[in-house]
């Protein structure tokens, strides 16, 4: 069976897991570096995944003038951190531009947070209605896993 892995790198992000299906995910809200090496190095593991790939959306040098230096440097840390990650267990990695998954998905142009965030997670309601427990902190891994599996 093949497993993808859609990843919002942000502190407040998390991850989708597709296995086998685009419509059949779980989602996973970061919680700590050493619960995802573990989680990773599990799926990693597991003789019943043939295959593993990952999607990780790819952070820009420059997040904006409202957002302060240190919540740059916990998202650059934390892509950092997952990229190495997938790296060490040699999982083949996808980098997509936010602009890239978010390209087909309407009604976001001049929403900034909250307001765009929620409009995210509506999309991702909308694309996965028979998961339960979309968040704010995994409805962007669950569209960036559902681009890159549509698009690759």
């Amino acid at each position: 069976m093949k497993l993808t892995i859609g990843i919002d790198p942000g502190k407040s992000g998390g991850y989708a897991i597709a296995c086998g299906s685009i419509n059949d995910i779980e989602l996973f809200p970061w919680e700590d570096e050493s619960s995802f090496i573990a989680h990773m190095a599990e799926i990693k593991a597991n003789p019943d995944f043939l295959s593993v790939e990952a999607a990780v959306e790819l952070v820009p040098p420059f997040v904006g003038k409202m957002i302060p230096s240190s919540s740059s440097f916990k998202l650059g840390y934390n892509y950092g951190f997952i990229n190495g990650t997938i790296r060490t267990l040699e999982i083949p990695l996808t980098l997509i531009r936010p602009q890239e998954w978010q390209k087909s998905l309407g009604g976001l142009k001049g929403l900034t947070s909250p307001k765009r965030k929620k409009a995210l997670r509506d999309h991702a309601n909308r694309f996965f209605p028979s998961v339960k427990g979309m968040t704010l902190k995994t409805c962007d891994a669950a569209l960036i896993l559902r681009h890159f599996l549509i698009n690759k």
